[in-house]
């Protein structure tokens, strides 16, 4: 099935090209965090333009994506409809920077909004780059899994061939630090609704130019911590991650930015992606002295420091789908659910996969299901912007268009 997608996609990715507005032909659409709103659906456009202005919330119950269907008659009877209604929500949410929708067979939508670069007199694009936090987990969770079918490393290893000085090295395998079970300490502090920075005891150490230095500053603190002695079945950390990329590196030969360059964005196409930001990448608004640390080169790393536009997230997705970075075995083990609803770099329900991240000011979410029925990407460099609630709201309006 997965295989099959390959052709839409690809039509799909030179439509988005063109699209400056809505248009429709086919793969997926959106995916808030692991579930699904319940609420009495809309009826009018004028009804999500009001909730677009409630206080936001995360997503109800969870719900099997593989049951839902959209009336395509309905669709394309009300594209206008849907479009006045996202473009409401987007207006009502005063939403900055790029969000892509494809619903179905039938609904497709860009919107690009507000100022990328204003002394540069540059707009927000579905070709402006953003740093996408908690989405670069996702491309080190596949330069893994590469690297284990091709023998050159075991998710069954624990730490110690990497980092033989570390005394909870032998506690630790390759995978727990996948699926976020290995209980070491996050080397960030902040959230999503938090505006990140390192811990304070590292925070002192890092440098605005020196990325070598601040990647060795940061794999110092992350190898001198102390594990709990029973660790956790699920905690979320940056640190697991940034070990990561040392592992990708050990086990390749190659460093990490390089690998991953090498053989994900290159073989993808994904010429606006890397590590660092570029002419074309949105300046961030209304982020702070302390969460921009966050940005200086070696901090986020392979956690959290992926640079990329929309237009390359589609051919990531379309890659991923088709089996062109990943085997189908290897796509398996990255959208199974370890516990608490998360696979490898990504969270997962039923069919549902999902990346949400931020780096100071900047915003990011991709969701897409595995059955060709939805994409969401939305893409911001304004605090105050929300990807997960303009994705919430549309999905309820949405839900009166189901079969």
């Amino acid at each position: 099935m997965l295989k099959s997608l390959k052709a839409l996609l690809c039509l799909l990715l030179a439509a988005v090209s063109l699209l400056s507005g809505c248009a429709g032909e086919a793969p997926k659409e959106s995916a808030a965090s692991d579930a699904e709103a319940t609420a009495a659906p809309a009826t009018q456009p004028t009804t999500a333009a009001v909730a677009a202005t409630a206080p936001a919330t995360s997503d109800s119950a969870p719900v099997d994506d593989s049951a839902i269907t959209y009336n395509s008659y309905e669709i394309k009877k009300n594209i206008d409809e849907i479009d006045e209604t996202l473009d409401r929500l987007l207006d009502a949410n005063q939403f900055i920077g790029v969000v892509y929708i494809k619903c179905g067979n039938d609904y497709e939508a860009v919107r690009e909004r507000g100022v990328a670069n204003q002394g540069a007199h540059l707009n927000n694009s579905i070709h402006t780059g953003v740093y996408t936090g908690e989405l670069t987990r996702l491309v080190t969770a596949i330069a893994v899994l590469q690297l284990s079918e091709s023998k050159k490393l075991s998710l069954q290893s624990d730490l110690t061939p990497y980092f033989p000085d570390c005394a909870y090295a032998k506690d630790v395998t390759v995978e727990q630090l996948l699926t976020m079970t290995a209980g070491i300490p996050d080397y960030v502090q902040g959230g999503a609704s938090v505006l990140k920075s390192p811990v304070e005891d590292l925070s002192a150490q890092l440098k605005e130019n020196d990325a070598a230095h601040n990647r060795q500053a940061v794999l110092n603190w992350i190898l001198k911590q102390q594990r709990p002695l029973t660790a956790p079945a699920f905690s979320p950390s940056n640190s697991n991650y940034f070990l990561l990329g040392e592992i990708v590196e050990k086990a390749s030969g190659e460093s990490y930015e390089s690998y991953v360059t090498e053989h994900i964005f290159r073989p993808l196409y994904m010429t606006k992606s890397g590590f660092a930001a570029g002419e074309s990448t949105a300046r961030p608004y209304t982020g702070t002295e302390k969460s921009a640390v966050m940005l200086y080169p070696g901090v986020g790393y392979a956690a959290l420091g992926m640079v990329t536009d929309v237009s390359d997230l589609l051919k990531l997705v379309d890659g991923i789908m088709t089996n062109a970075v990943v085997s189908e075995q290897a796509f398996q083990k990255l959208f199974t659910d370890y516990g608490s609803g998360y696979g490898y770099g990504a969270q997962v329900s039923g069919i549902r996969v999902t990346c949400s991240g931020s780096m100071d000011a900047y915003k990011a979410k991709l969701s897409f299901t595995a059955n060709n029925n939805q994409i969401y990407i939305a893409l911001s460099n304004d605090t105050n912007s929300s990807p997960e609630d303009i994705h919430r709201l549309f999905r309820e309006y949405l839900v009166k268009f189901r079969n």
